[in-house]
């Protein structure tokens, strides 16, 4: 269960430095921290897998999901199995984000941002199980690669989401344009590895975003 937010990185998603943290911005985050926490709905499933690695991609076992691309083929290049994760704030969030945005825009903008670290905090949850599943067989697991990083193909997304179940497991699905519904809600690939080696390489370097990036300008990252 998340009982508080992040506020530093809801800071980073807003722009904010510390020191331009108004009293105002301070209880806007306050009510909207409250409220967020208030009405999530926290959810997450996941599932290992071995993987098969071929010319053409990778393929899991038993589905009909293939990893295409060379990014995701070197995030798992010392991987034999993976989990795969989908993870949700859940569809009142974005009910309340939508309501706001017409409202009282700064909140919604505000709600949003909550939101976006929320799923974080969720999916972050269920990376602290399969670290503990993996560490006790000696592995190490690698960052969460999505849909749509680098050069593996957001369509990945049909068959990830088909895979995990996710509309009747946690409430995930997604729209012809393969974006999720709720919004706040996450899927991702992560390599289950028996060295730490490399394991944890920057992200950024597999951003399609990486040059236009608001983050990285501000040196951070998101």
């Amino acid at each position: 269960m998340i009982r508080r937010l992040n506020r530093e990185e809801i800071l980073r998603y807003l722009g904010y430095k510390d020191s331009g943290v108004t009293e105002r911005i301070e209880q806007l985050l306050n009510r909207c921290e409250a409220e967020t926490l208030k009405i999530l709905q926290s959810k997450y499933i996941y599932r290992r897998f071995p993987v098969e690695k071929g010319a053409d991609g990778i393929r899991i076992p038993g589905t009909a999901l293939v990893l295409f691309g060379n990014d995701i083929q070197e995030h798992l290049k010392n991987c034999n199995e993976i989990f795969l994760l989908g993870a949700t704030a859940g569809i009142e969030l974005d009910k309340r984000i939508r309501r706001y945005m017409v409202t009282e825009p700064d909140v919604g903008v505000i709600m949003d941002s909550c939101g976006i670290q929320a799923v974080e905090q969720i999916a972050d949850l269920a990376e602290k199980e399969m670290e503990q599943e993996v560490s006790a067989e000696g592995c190490h697991l690698t960052w969460r690669f999505s849909p749509g990083y680098g050069d593996l193909p957001l369509e990945t997304q049909r068959e990830l989401v088909h895979v995990l179940d996710t509309h009747r497991k946690i409430g995930v699905s997604l729209t012809e344009s393969c974006l999720m519904v709720p919004s706040k809600s996450v899927t991702a690939i992560l390599g289950i590895s028996d060295t730490k080696r490399d394991v944890r390489k920057n992200k950024c370097n597999f951003c399609n975003n990486r040059e236009r990036c608001a983050f990285r300008k501000r040196g951070t990252r998101c």
